[in-house]
């Protein structure tokens, strides 16, 4: 004899305060995760570039790693198997950024990479040889440009991130997962908890995928 399921929708208002603090606690880490991968993947793809390979080939090693490593493995070295030698201990938060960021530096700077060489070197050359130094003629006519151009996979980075900051809450971080897992631990509703969860997940990426799609119109409107 097969039991219906009683359904109580009221339960996502009851603890909605809860969840919102959960999503912002996903925020926080995305976006944390995705300042250190931008500022990290910089320098990897600039000694990536580099003919000598004593930079080159660390940075391709680097990169290869954390493009290949799956996030939770990292995430797990980072929180249990660390502290347990007593290497280094780190809260949830601080492990979630650490490992999210790290995985998305190798996208990162591929990315500038990418960026990097579109540009004609001849622009850095013609600006030198009008009198800028090197590092002015990089800032001023090869830096403007190459954004424009890795602003676009760099959102998508920001998205990969942004999914991949779901799963923090197997290191106990109460995010909005884990808020829906406990929760329904003493309501028993699983299913209208996870929905609500997963439902504002899947609208936050979808406005930030939106955002993406505007920006790669505005900067091809500009390019034409």
């Amino acid at each position: 004899m097969s039991v219906a399921y009683d359904f109580r929708w009221g339960i996502i208002g009851e603890h909605g305060d809860e969840l919102l603090h959960g999503l912002w606690l996903t925020l926080q880490v995305t976006v944390l995760a995705f300042a250190l991968a931008a500022i990290v993947g910089l320098p990897l793809a600039v000694m990536r570039m580099s003919a000598t390979p004593l930079l080159a080939r660390p940075a391709a090693l680097w990169i290869a790693l954390m493009r290949g490593v799956p996030l939770l493995v990292l995430l797990y070295w980072l929180y249990f198997a660390a502290a347990s030698r007593e290497w280094f201990t780190l809260s949830e938060f601080r492990a979630g950024v650490l490992a999210l960021g790290l995985t998305g530096s190798g996208y990162m700077a591929e990315n500038y990479r990418s960026a990097l060489q579109s540009i004609d070197p001849g622009q850095h050359e013609a600006a030198m040889a009008v009198g800028l130094g090197p590092a002015t003629a990089f800032r001023s006519v090869v830096a403007p440009q190459a954004v424009r151009i890795v602003l676009p996979p760099a959102v998508n980075v920001l998205i990969a991130l942004l999914k991949g900051a779901t799963i923090v809450s197997v290191i106990g971080l109460a995010d909005m997962f884990y808020v829906a897992r406990t929760v329904s631990f003493d309501t028993f509703s699983p299913f209208e908890l996870y929905t609500a969860a997963a439902v504002i997940i899947i609208v936050v990426t979808l406005a930030t995928a939106t955002c993406s799609w505007l920006l790669e119109r505005h900067l091809a409107r500009g390019d034409a």
